[in-house]
């Protein structure tokens, strides 16, 4: 029965890769679904941007009555409801459409926003999914390294009690014992640690996926099973970078809004109207005519032509910003190129270490497998035994640190390249 019961709780357990987390995170992830929320609004308001020069609409209607219908006078009524009629009534329709220079840039400048929503939505998609892979990782690196302190803790404790035996029958000081009992009670605050970092670590991860705190979740995959590439070429043109085609929006729209502080401080305006109003008393035998009104009216603003006017001084304010988002422009384009030169070097030099650590890792198992066996027959003391044990578990700790830096460099390249997740990653996806 009990084991029927751990089978159907093991399998409550979500499996999750690195790809199952980025769909998770797309699908279910906050801050994504309120940019989808935003993306929409900025697709109507595009949609019905033209909406200006939709005229604009009234009807009117009115009723009135006097509400007398009789007087007294000398101590007699008289009628008067024959002579006053029962009310007025009118009906009036109106139509009002204006015109401005202004409307040609408010149109293109709906376009632009809901262009510069896509972008936001696309960098915002790619902020989440660098964040999740390297939360992934992060918590594979975390949860190696614990499993590593729990191997080597628990080799501590089967030394401790080895020893306490040994103690015990007389064969070993009480100083090596109390030394042993060190380095084992030792490990147990750095592993704790681990571990809360890890629950905490995960519970973020939990959060950025849109999962439940309550879910269970195990992680798949290891950091080995990261592939760095071979060679890295950056083959994307600095024209195609995100940041840079996200500075060029800006530009864009900063051109269009200073056409339309243009336009508002030099451009005329159009006005035209038209109305019709009908009424008449409500017992009446005819209706009285009709009358009809049309208006056309122009204005052209002056105030703009004057250099120290506001709308001119707008005008230099609009220029100033544009020229500067320009600047920005060239400066991002040089520091791109940079970042990218310097991300390269840094990934090759880590892959190059890499080769030494394991090397490390090597000639640290080897040595403590040589003091392990030395310790066993009597020619080597407990605390070149543990220097030993940890000096390896040093050497695979630097190991693992080292791979998911690794990682994360390659990941932050991809992100500035603005290329699929992945890419520089595997050399089996490269070819």
């Amino acid at each position: 029965m009990f084991a029927s019961e751990v089978e159907v709780e093991k399998s409550e357990i979500r499996k999750i890769t690195v790809d199952d987390a980025v769909i998770l995170a797309a699908d279910n992830n906050v801050s994504l679904k309120r940019q989808r929320l935003s993306l929409e609004l900025l697709e109507k308001k595009n949609a019905y941007s033209w909406n200006g020069i939709s005229p604009s609409v009234s009807l009117s209607g009115s009723y009135s009555d006097g509400f007398i219908s009789g007087t007294f006078s000398d101590g007699s009524y008289t009628d008067l409801s024959d002579s006053l009629g029962s009310g007025n009534w009118s009906l009036g329709a109106s139509v009002r459409l204006s015109l401005s220079p202004s409307l040609y840039t408010t149109i293109k400048n709906a376009r632009l926003n809901y262009e510069s929503g896509i972008v936001s939505y696309e960098e915002a998609v790619r902020s989440v999914e660098v964040s999740v892979r390297k939360l992934f990782y992060g918590l594979i690196y975390t949860k190696e390294s614990i499993a590593l302190k729990e191997r080597n803790m628990e080799t501590s404790k089967i030394r401790y009690e080895n020893n306490r035996d040994k103690f015990s029958r007389g064969q070993l000081s009480e100083l090596d014992l109390l030394q042993s009992q060190y380095n084992y009670e030792s490990q147990k605050p750095s592993l704790e640690s681990a571990i809360i970092s890890y629950e905490n670590d995960l519970a973020t991860f939990k959060q950025t996926l849109g999962l439940s705190q309550n879910e269970e979740i195990e992680l798949v995959g290891s950091l080995s099973d990261f592939v760095p590439p071979d060679d890295l070429v950056a083959s994307v043109s600095v024209e195609d970078l995100p940041a840079v085609k996200k500075l060029e929006a800006s530009i864009e729209a900063q051109k269009n809004s200073l056409a339309a502080t243009r336009f508002s401080a030099w451009g005329p305006s159009i006005t035209a109207s038209y109305s019709y109003n009908v009424g008449g008393k409500a017992e009446a035998d005819a209706v009285a005519a009709g009358k009809d009104s049309l208006s056309l009216s122009v204005g052209i603003p002056l105030d703009g032509y004057l250099p120290w006017s506001s709308g001119s001084l707008s005008i230099e304010a609009q220029k100033a910003s544009l020229k500067d988002l320009e600047l920005q422009l060239e400066n991002t384009k040089t520091a791109s190129e940079l970042e990218i030169k310097n991300s390269i070097k840094k990934i090759y030099q880590a892959k190059s270490q890499m080769a030494m650590l394991e090397q490390n890792v090597d000639i640290a198992q080897r040595t403590y497998d040589m003091t392990q066996r030395a310790y066993n027959v009597g020619s080597k003391d407990l605390l070149t035994l543990q220097n030993a044990s940890d000096s390896l578990m040093s050497a695979r700790l630097t190991q693992q640190q080292q791979l998911y830096s690794l990682i994360c460099s390659i990941l932050d390249l991809e992100n500035t390249l603005g290329i699929p997740f992945g890419s520089l990653g595997n050399s089996e996806e490269g070819e």
